[in-house]
């Protein structure tokens, strides 16, 4: 067993772990999977945006780094033009410091991208961060392939879905969580294909139901009771589902009912000798969460559109693979290791962060479409391997290769990355393990001509025309708070990505769950839960 460096917890290195970093020509790491995976998080900030000046053009401009970092930001448009150019900031290496202090250096000087969205994929989605490939958008975060979508995350291939996170090839969907190819599905979690339904949870092919859990194949259902259609209509009209009240009444019922009945230790189907939960799809995947069509993966989240071959990676996929300590990096990558916020085509690289279409490059910040360049500046294919092997070995002798970019080189306050939707701190506690906290400036929405609402929380939010419509269109009531609130408590619904020795409450099997050992819902095996709902 391992000691954690960062929380001092014991952890494993498995022999199948060591094989995978002697072919990487890594050595094993020194933090556990837990610590690996909150710092690979907190190089993403999704959701919070502010407007900032753009330092190319002196104006405002929409950006995930607020106006007080100490580097520049240039808007998507300046950064992506041929104005400038990030080799202008390279530096030689100094073989007499710390590789990472010389890295930070160069991080601080060179102009940053303000928002993360793939360049010329976008139509008419401006308000969004971490996106490709959307149409008619607004604040939403992590997706792709999405149309007339809003305040949501982790969507792919969803159309005219609003409130909803980690959902696939959903439409007319309204706080769901977890939910895939469903069609007019409100207030659920768990659920695949299944329509036109109010509060479900882990239901699958269902229609016309109203607070089940655990169905199959059912319609005109009420608290996993048959009706018939006049007497399933005639009970949810009683619901005023239309209303406040009437949702907030039906959620305080569920939520009650949902506690009496069964759940799976793991959201896992269609794996074939993997671990993990909200799984799918994949082969030889271990401990990995929230993923899609994984192949001989480890310690992974978050991964979707085929990802093989990879360790301690996060955030994005879409055919990519040799993929080691890497955040939020994705489209057709191979064989990078310690990158963050870099995509399309990267190829052999280390230690890079937001660099896209870069190949054999080391230690290197904000370039496009680069070869054989170390902090920035450009080497012959020979000096740059020369120089590469060197680094490395200096790396070694300081203790810094092999290891992600530390606390200090990340832009973000803890509060405003997605660490804090999985692994949740306050300020206290994120600021005594050494991270990083912003409190943002209070701003107060004063525009009168658009439809202005107040949070319990006290913020001012807007409530946009599109969304108005899409309220109107499925006959519910308009949220009471604001995005960011919603937000969390539909990741408050979410089990930890963590794995927990239980025993089935039926059978008493030893079984691995996301559900913590004192957690109120009852835990059974798969095997005694197929029996249960089918």
């Amino acid at each position: 067993m391992n000691t954690c460096a960062q929380c001092q917890k014991s952890f494993e290195i498995t022999s199948k772990d060591l094989a995978f970093y002697e072919q990487m020509a890594v050595p094993p790491p020194k933090q556990c999977p837990d610590c690996r995976l909150v710092r690979r998080f907190m190089e993403r900030n999704p959701k919070n945006l502010y407007y900032r000046m753009c330092d190319f053009t002196k104006n405002y401009t929409l950006s995930q780094f607020h106006a007080d970092q100490p580097f520049p930001v240039y808007s998507p448009e300046s950064w992506w033009s041929v104005n400038w150019d990030a080799l202008n900031y390279g530096q030689n290496f100094d073989f007499d410091r710390p590789f990472f202090d010389q890295f930070l250096e160069l991080k601080n000087k060179t102009p940053h991208l303000a928002l993360f969205n793939t360049g010329g994929t976008i139509q008419n989605s401006d308000f969004n961060n971490c996106t490709a490939y959307l149409k008619d958008c607004y604040l939403i975060a992590e997706s792709d392939y999405c149309e007339s979508s809003y305040y949501s995350n982790l969507l792919k291939n969803c159309q005219s879905v609003v409130d909803c996170s980690v959902c696939y090839k959903d439409e007319l969907c309204y706080e769901c969580v977890d939910c895939t190819n469903c069609y007019t599905l409100l207030y659920s979690q768990d659920c695949q294909t299944c329509k036109d339904s109010y509060f479900l949870q882990n239901c699958i092919s269902c229609s016309d139901c109203i607070g089940c859990i655990n169905q199959r194949q059912q319609q005109y259902m009420i608290f996993n009771k048959k009706y018939s259609r006049d007497e399933y209509e005639k009970f949810k009209e009683q619901f005023a589902l239309h209303t406040k009240e009437g949702v907030a009444k039906l959620n305080k019922i569920c939520t009650e009912f949902f506690l009496t009945e069964p759940r799976k230790n793991l959201i896992a189907e269609h794996n074939e000798n993997s671990s993990g939960d909200h799984l799918f799809n994949s082969k030889n995947a271990h401990h990995c969460f929230d993923s899609i069509d994984l192949e001989d993966c480890s310690y992974c989240a978050k991964l979707t559109l085929g990802v093989k071959s990879s360790m301690d990676y996060n955030s994005w996929g879409n055919k990519c693979e040799l993929m080691y300590q890497c955040s939020s990096c994705g489209d057709h990558c191979y064989n990078l290791k310690f990158c963050a916020n870099s995509q399309s085509d990267m190829n052999n690289c280390e230690y890079c962060a937001e660099c896209f279409g870069c190949s054999d490059c080391f230690g290197c910040v904000n370039l496009k479409k680069e070869k054989f360049c170390i902090f920035n500046k450009k080497y012959s294919e020979a000096e740059y391997h020369e120089l590469k092997t060197r680094i490395i070995e200096h790396m070694k002798q300081t203790g810094e290769y092999g290891e992600f970019f530390p606390i200090e080189i990340c832009p973000y306050g803890y509060n405003e990355t997605m660490a804090m939707d999985s692994f949740p701190l306050c300020k206290e506690e994120a600021t005594k393990k050494g991270f990083k906290w912003y409190d943002p400036p209070e701003q107060k929405i004063t525009d009168t001509t658009d439809n202005i609402a107040t949070c319990p929380c006290s913020k001012n939010f807007k409530i946009i025309s599109q969304e108005t419509a899409f309220y109107k269109k499925l006959g519910i009531p308009q949220p009471e708070k604001c995005p960011t609130c919603r937000h969390e408590n539909r990741m408050k619904k979410r089990q930890p990505l963590k794995l927990w020795d239980r025993e089935c409450a039926k059978c008493n099997a030893a079984v691995k769950s996301n559900y913590k050992p004192d957690c109120p819902e009852i835990i059974y095996c798969e095997e005694c839960y197929l029996k249960e709902v089918y």
